[in-house]
């Protein structure tokens, strides 16, 4: 079978939504290629897998990617339908005309497919069939068990994020700075991945001990920026549009092995068993609380990070790639 992953870009969701899964489907032997372009023989593919398709031009050959009888599945990586004002520039590319086009783009689709099920629920308005395939890592990145006891360098406090997910991380910027002051032997320095030392001035972040790595375009390289974290802090406000994401954060510091403090959203409260494989913050002077416990606490970070990396097993590609296999396959007795 060969199969085609159409990115409208090559962002992070792509890598989750197109990349991985063009690789899942190649290790079951069908053939497979992705990019935001259509391949020149377009033709002879069976299944077209269109990530976001909603653009004008793109939204034509959907449609006559349909009329040529190809398999169509859409898919969606967050809820477009409710973006936050405060995104300004999200929700001035995501205008009436373009969630038109997207509707009926889900519409024309053998099958949408989506990354969690409250996002499924909200699809389910514009299209007959919707299907949860979670996002995943290869097995490859669960590595080595972390060194909890290195203490020849500072703690590590993580955060990291993109444009359309730097309006939540005020929620937590109080507490990063105390923590980055912290008199604990070695030091603390607050790492932020995503923004620049400009954007964390803006935010309201300071001091010389946190520091700003900027947007790390290449995966490999963002998961091994990410992976020298000790403590992740995953910042949500309580919004329709974070209401419908994927615990992505959870799924990259569980494989990574690192304790993670999140929001507690929808997403996160799916995962997170708090105090058990990390920790969930309902007010914010919980943030502090719990950076504190873990930042004091090597045995705790050791605890709450195994526990969570013990449960990433799931969430590989491996355990993940014969869900895209059965969506993305021409169901018997209909032509290609």
């Amino acid at each position: 079978m060969r199969v085609h992953f159409w990115s409208a870009d090559m962002a992070g969701s792509a890598f989750y939504r197109a990349v991985l899964p063009a690789v899942g489907l190649s290790w079951l032997n069908h053939e497979t290629s992705h990019g935001m372009r259509l391949p020149l023989d377009w033709e002879s593919y069976d299944t077209i897998v269109g990530c976001r398709v909603a653009q004008t031009d793109p939204s034509k050959m959907w449609i006559r990617l349909k009329d040529e009888g190809k398999r169509l599945l859409l898919d969606l990586d967050d809820d477009y339908f409710h973006i936050d004002p405060s995104n300004v520039h999200a929700a001035s590319v995501w205008d009436t005309d373009m969630l038109g086009r997207l509707a009926h783009n889900m519409a024309l689709a053998d099958l949408v497919t989506c990354c969690s099920e409250p996002l499924a629920t909200v699809l389910r308005d514009y299209a007959a069939e919707v299907r949860v395939i979670p996002n995943g890592l290869p097995a490859q990145y669960l590595g080595h068990p972390r060194d909890y006891l290195a203490v020849d360098r500072p703690l590590y406090v993580g955060w990291a994020g993109t444009s359309s997910t730097v309006a939540e991380l005020p929620e937590a910027v109080r507490a990063l700075n105390r923590i980055s002051q912290y008199p604990r032997s070695g030091g603390v320095m607050v790492r932020l991945v995503g923004i620049d030392a400009q954007q964390a001035m803006s935010l309201g972040l300071k001091g010389r001990q946190v520091g700003a790595l900027g947007w790390v375009e290449r995966i490999e390289h963002y998961l091994h920026a990410v992976g020298e974290f000790d403590v992740w802090c995953a910042p949500y406000r309580s919004t329709p549009f974070n209401g419908a994401k994927f615990p992505t954060k959870w799924l990259e510091a569980s494989v990574l092995g690192i304790p993670l403090i999140a929001s507690d959203t929808p997403a996160y409260r799916a995962v997170i068993r708090h105090g058990e494989n990390g920790f969930l913050v309902r007010h914010e002077h919980e943030w502090g609380k719990y950076l504190k416990q873990l930042a004091d606490d090597a045995a705790l970070r050791q605890r709450i990070g195994m526990t969570a990396r013990g449960e990433a097993s799931g969430s590989i590609m491996q355990a993940l790639h014969h869900q895209w296999e059965a969506a993305v396959r021409v169901p018997e007795g209909v032509a290609a």
